[in-house]
């Protein structure tokens, strides 16, 4: 294995981040400086700042049922609670981001590379959502122009309807709280928003807060 995929794993870091402690010296195996792109073997030991690494032996992938009034972060920001009051393991990643008004679904990881081949935009990976409205009768035709907003360019990828206030929206970009500023833009309100799904995976009948492993 690469130095760089190794330290990515054992040190939860990007292997752009991990290139940068080889760089500056910081990353020895058995006790001698190491250099990009070196191959780790077996029973090498691997050093940052003269502290082992201890490995790990297998990535972990999960699915999280985020739910509402929980904020996606490891850090708390006056009285909200994070995501991590409920997951515990501080060692996963996560990507697809929610805001503090939303649920559904969120991937957690070990393997940062995977949640970045999962969820960053340059993928256009569908994600699909339920927004449920206060208006019964939504002018689809008004979703199908991008808008701009604070000199960004929003759009959606689709909008139907799926039950009286209930709508299925899918995105495949990545710009914060996206749905609900295109939402603003057109002054209908949302009363909730879902993330259902993100490329293969789903919610399914997962419960709210419920952290489940992914088999890869």
């Amino acid at each position: 294995m690469r130095i760089n995929k190794y330290l990515a794993l054992n040190l939860n870091i990007s292997r752009r981040e991990a290139d940068k402690l080889i760089k500056k010296k910081e990353i020895k195996i058995n006790g001698f400086n190491t250099k990009l792109g070196q191959i780790v073997k077996e029973n090498d030991v691997v050093s940052h700042n003269n502290h082992k690494i201890k490995p790990i032996k297998k990535h972990k992938y999960y699915k999280f049922y985020k739910p509402i009034n929980y904020i996606s972060s490891r850090i708390s920001q006056g009285n909200s609670k994070t995501i991590y009051d409920l997951i515990k393991n501080k060692n996963l990643k996560y990507s697809g981001r929610l805001d503090k008004n939303s649920e559904g679904l969120m991937l957690l990881s070990t393997d940062g590379n995977w949640l970045n081949d999962n969820a960053h935009p340059s993928k256009k990976i569908d994600k699909k959502y339920i927004v449920t409205t206060d208006l019964v009768d939504i002018d689809l035709k008004k979703f199908k122009k991008s808008i701009i907003d604070n000199n960004e360019k929003l759009n959606i990828q689709s909008i139907n309807r799926k039950s009286k206030f209930e709508y299925l929206v899918v995105l495949n970009s990545g710009k914060n709280r996206e749905i609900r500023r295109i939402f603003e833009y057109n002054n209908i309100k949302i009363a909730n928003l879902k993330r259902i799904s993100i490329g293969k995976h789903s919610l399914g009948n997962m419960k709210i807060g419920e952290l489940e492993e992914i088999i890869i």
